[in-house]
């Protein structure tokens, strides 16, 4: 409650405005990645349709292109999802089923959907079963998006579970990533007009608490985003994870580093083992419709030199991705990403020196999936083959970045291919191998699924 109430301040010194859209790639399993397909459904991109079958995200500016000539329900539900109050209100729904021949039968379904109350709020669902399924991972709820979504005057307000991606990547995106399960949090998000100079830049900031270990943990974060040009596109982005949240309203005001350097110097003797902060920032060029893109990640990063006395020197520990991603004719795709994580003997990025403030929630990296200490590369195809078939090849090769800590070399191909039986239903196949350094692991799912 007392984080509500300081965020509802914060909103009241916000300049009023209308919220804008980033650039980011939405969440796996999001309710836009369901409901492109059912407003493709009776075009060229038909096998599209198969899309959700195959673990596929979108950037919310193909799904706003992709449906831009549509009025469909879903269409009309996917540009209220992405502009908000911008856009008309919506109430639309897609699904998916699948029921699988793994070593035992086993259904698997999602849900998705918006539903506008008025002008003003919306209810946002994603039900999820499937991504479990195919990421084999227990700890991944079934409730993957419950969000109340309130457009006001000061800004637009998202309250509830839902995952969290910021960012370009593909793969994932190195401050926050969908990599972990949904957080129950409070975002807030709003435009700022800076002049005519420097223009207008959305400001997001997000909060949440969980319990973890038998003790509470808080996870802050905040972003700029701003369009250079048509081109050019910057985020900046800072963010924490403490084990306490001292003066919790100066937290959600200052700039983080700077709330960790006062409360450990006049509340903790100098002691900042209590807060773990990173700092990141993003840069994207498009030409044509293909995008390059960076993300830097700084992580456990100290106040400047002139604020801590001389006291402490930035360690080094950083990440970066950098990807390269071209559409293909009749809504295929390619993409190409390498990632880079520092690894030390004090663990690199995302681990810290007290263990509960790790960049971790649940069973995964709150950051991109890939870890600390290793290089990857990510390849991924989506190929329409025609309108009634569908094929996906995704590979993942990661090792070692250097010699300390050890963490285990991998490679991973998937494949999944898809044909439509008739408008509503289709046949697939998922194919994956995983070899960790010398063994090797395939799994096959063979599964008959229906959208609607």
């Amino acid at each position: 409650m007392r984080v509500f109430m300081a965020f509802c301040l914060v909103a009241v010194l916000q300049a009023a405005g209308c919220p804008a859209r980033s650039d980011d790639v939405t969440p796996l399993n999001a309710p836009e990645n369901d409901l492109i397909a059912r407003a493709l459904a009776d075009t060229p991109n038909g096998a599209l349709r198969l899309a959700p079958f195959t673990q596929r995200v979108w950037s919310e500016d193909e799904l706003l292109r992709l449906c831009a000539e549509s009025n469909v329900p879903q269409a009309k539900a996917i540009r209220r999802l992405l502009l908000g109050a911008d856009a008309p209100e919506a109430r639309a729904v897609a699904g998916t089923a699948l029921l699988t021949t793994e070593q035992s039968p086993r259904l698997a379904w999602r849900v998705s959907g918006i539903y506008s109350l008025n002008a003003h709020a919306d209810l946002v669902l994603s039900l999820d079963t499937t991504r479990s399924l195919y990421e084999q991972r227990p700890l991944m709820p079934w409730a993957y998006m419950l969000q109340l979504r309130w457009y006001t005057s000061l800004g637009e307000w998202r309250i509830g579970q839902a995952p969290l991606r910021w960012g370009g990547g593909y793969s994932g995106a190195m401050l926050l990533s969908d990599a972990a399960p949904p957080l129950l949090h409070i975002d807030y998000r709003q435009q700022w007009y800076l002049g005519k100079r420097l223009g207008s830049w959305q400001f997001e900031q997000m909060a949440t608490l969980f319990d973890e270990d038998g003790s509470r943990r808080y996870v802050m974060a905040r972003r700029l985003s701003h369009a250079l040009s048509p081109r050019w596109q910057i985020s900046l982005s800072e963010a924490f994870k403490s084990n306490k949240l001292p003066a919790g309203l100066s937290a959600l005001i200052l700039p983080f580093y700077l709330y960790q350097h006062l409360s450990s110097w006049r509340l903790y003797e100098g002691n900042d083992e209590w807060l773990n902060y990173l700092a990141n920032v993003q840069i994207q060029y498009r030409f044509a419709q293909q995008r390059l893109y960076v993300d830097l990640l700084l992580d456990d990063l100290q106040a400047p030199h002139w604020l801590t006395r001389f006291r402490y020197t930035t360690p080094r520990k950083s990440g970066v991705l950098i990807g390269y991603h071209t559409p293909l004719p009749q809504g295929g795709q390619f993409l190409v990403e390498i990632a880079h994580t520092d690894g030390d003997p004090g663990g690199g990025v995302y681990n810290f020196k007290v263990p509960e403030n790790r960049w971790r929630y649940r069973d995964a990296v709150l950051g991109h999936p890939v870890g600390t200490n290793r290089d990857m590369l990510f390849l991924r195809l989506d190929l329409p083959v025609s309108q009634k078939s569908y094929l996906a090849i995704e590979h993942v090769n990661t090792r070692r970045a250097n010699a300390t800590p050890l963490v285990p070399i991998e490679q991973r191909w998937t494949v999944y291919a898809g044909w439509l039986l008739w408008k509503d239903c289709g046949l697939g196949a998922r194919w994956s191998v995983r070899r960790i350094q010398n063994t090797s692991h395939t799994h096959w799912l063979v599964y008959i699924g229906g959208t609607f």
